[in-house]
C-alpha cells in the first residue's frame, strides 16, 4: 500500500503540526515521522496518509511546495517495479531530456528511473527548480570553476532529495531498474 509519503528537503524549523496542516489539505494525516537522510544530513519526513488515494493527491500537489525558501520533494518511500511507464510518464521524460539538452543513454536512463520511482510531478518540480537555479547560475561545480548545468543542477538536487532505495537505482545501478519480483 502507498500511503506514506517520503518528503525531503524539509526545514529544520518545521514543526509536526505544520506539516500535518499542510499535508491535511489533501485528506487525513494519520502519523508523521521527522528523520534524517544519513548521506546528505538532510531533514526529512515520512507523512503517513489515511489512503492511498489521498497520499497520492498530496504527492501531485505538494511537490514543489516552497516552506520558507526550500521546496518540498514529495515521493514514494518505497520501490513499486510492477507498475508500467505509462504515455504520459514517456512524454514528461522526453521533455525533461530536451530541456536538460540530455542524449546520452544512462542520463536518459536516469530521468526515466526518477519518473518511474519517484513520479512525474516529483521530476517536474525538479525540473522547474533547475531552470530557476540555472538562470541564476546560483549551483556551481564541486571545484566552484564554473556553473553547473542545467542537467547537472537537476540530477544534484534529485540526487539529495529522494528515498535511499530510488537513489541507489538511479545512481548507482544509472538507472538500470532491477527486476520486478
Amino acid at each position: 500500500m502507498h500511503d506514506t509519503l517520503y518528503v525531503a528537503n524539509v526545514p529544520v524549523e518545521t514543526t509536526e503540526e505544520e506539516l500535518r496542516e499542510l499535508f491535511s489539505a489533501y485528506g487525513e494525516v494519520t502519523a508523521i515521522q521527522f528523520d534524517t537522510d544519513e548521506k546528505f544530513s538532510r531533514r526529512i519526513a515520512f507523512v503517513q496518509m489515511a489512503s492511498e488515494k489521498v497520499a497520492t493527491k498530496a504527492n501531485h500537489g505538494l511537490n514543489g511546495h516552497l516552506i520558507g525558501n526550500q521546496s518540498l520533494s514529495v515521493s514514494y518511500p518505497d520501490l513499486n517495479l510492477t507498475r508500467e511507464f505509462t504515455a504520459k510518464q514517456r512524454k514528461t521524460a522526453e521533455t525533461i531530456a530536451a530541456e536538460l539538452g540530455e542524449k546520452d543513454e544512462v542520463p536518459l536512463r536516469q530521468i526515466e528511473a526518477i519518473i518511474r520511482l519517484c513520479g512525474t510531478s516529483f521530476a517536474e518540480a525538479l525540473l522547474k527548480e533547475a531552470q530557476e537555479l540555472d538562470a541564476g547560475g546560483a549551483l556551481r561545480t564541486h571545484d566552484d570553476t564554473r556553473p553547473r548545468s542545467k542537467g547537472g543542477v537537476f540530477f544534484y538536487l534529485a540526487r539529495q532529495r529522494m528515498a535511499p532505495d530510488v537513489r541507489r537505482i538511479v545512481y548507482n545501478r544509472k538507472g538500470r531498474l532491477p527486476e520486478a519480483e
